[in-house]
């Protein structure tokens, strides 16, 4: 087959302007669009769309303004809605996924950043962009929708576990109960912070940094504590004792002069709480007490009453309070001396 020069001259002339429609969207790409939306979180989804924009606007140009052979336009025009519709679900994805990120993020902690919806989100998008993807070819997807239907039941059968998980995740996420960073304890003992919840498992770091990887039919059947609901604040409670000798006014105000520098300086620490000190206790050695401070969140309380220990220790030996040794007394009434059988009966009924 002869190839005229005006085919080929039409041809690299085509090829020519495909490629530089594509440099100029490459170019606008690179330039505006990176300095107009440096920033911001929706340029990360649009990447690519300059490129996309040019090979669109030069294969507009070559079906518009070049006298191409029929059969040539079909295959392109055929080819290039395909590209098109693929490229707008790529997009959409994309962007959704963003949206869900963003909006997760700075929605003041009322949704969790979580990939199990960013991924149910985008198959969603690739589903109805396929979809339309065969429409568009011809292809009816009638058909296919009645076969997914009836083969539902036995694809739900074969996958009860994976869809245990899948909806179990979704209750959890739609619960708003837990969300991703918070720090919760499980009935079994597993404590960490919850660091991603997936269409099968929830992720959660404890604090020994270990993965601990849960599936989210378990977790949505445990009995949860979570320390971050109402907030992350939580209570520190430092059981103390001193001498029955002591005067209990005189260490209440010390300890809570220790208490309120340790509160007020402390990285960690809860700002604007006010330390308490409560007696409760009369026990063998000591009279007992509770010291309660509050720290930012869990894992901030075991440095806080490590330094509350070491300066609470130093203030007492410095103002001589003493903290009693595990002791027990045991008084004799000497008064009327025993006689022999008393003390025999004595030791044998004590």
């Amino acid at each position: 087959m002869e190839i005229s020069t005006e085919f080929m001259y039409a041809f690299l002339l085509s090829l020519a302007t495909l490629a530089g429609s594509v440099f100029i969207g490459w170019l606008l790409e690179r330039i505006a669009l990176r300095r107009w939306l440096k920033d911001n979180y929706i340029f990360g989804a649009l990447r690519g769309l300059g490129v996309f924009a040019g090979a669109w606007m030069g294969v507009h140009i070559l079906l518009r303004y070049f006298q191409l052979p029929e059969s040539w336009r079909n295959i392109i025009l055929s080819l290039w809605q395909s590209v098109f519709i693929l490229a707008i679900t790529i997009y959409l994805a994309r962007l959704t996924g963003r949206l869900i990120n963003k909006k997760m993020s700075d929605g003041n902690g009322l949704l969790p950043t979580a990939t199990l919806l960013q991924n149910v989100a985008k198959a969603l998008i690739f589903m109805i962009g396929f979809m339309v993807l065969l429409q568009t070819q011809g292809i009816s997807v009638a058909p296919m929708l009645t076969a997914l239907g009836v083969g539902g039941l036995a694809v739900a059968l074969a996958l009860q576990g994976t869809l245990s998980n899948l909806f179990s995740g979704i209750q959890i996420i739609a619960s708003r109960k837990i969300r991703i960073g918070h720090f919760i304890r499980l009935e079994e003992g597993l404590e960490g912070y919850v660091t991603d919840i997936n269409w099968r498992s929830t992720t959660i770091r404890a604090l020994s940094n270990q993965t601990i990887i849960l599936p989210n039919a378990k977790l949505a059947d445990s009995t949860i504590t979570n320390t971050w609901v109402p907030d992350p604040e939580i209570a520190v409670a430092i059981p103390v004792g001193v001498s029955y000798d002591s005067d209990l006014e005189y260490v209440e105000r010390v300890t809570l002069e220790v208490a309120g520098t340790i509160q007020a300086s402390h990285p960690g620490a809860a700002p604007g709480f006010e330390p308490v000190v409560r007696f409760n206790e009369f026990a063998d050695s000591s009279i007992n007490f509770r010291v309660v401070l509050r720290a930012k969140e869990f894992s901030e309380q075991f440095l806080m009453r490590h330094d509350f220990i070491k300066a609470l220790h130093t203030r007492y030996k410095k103002e001589g309070i003493n903290i009693p040794f595990p002791i027990q007394t045991v008084q004799f009434d000497l008064a009327t001396p025993l006689s022999v059988k008393d003390w025999k009966n004595n030791a044998a009924h004590p």
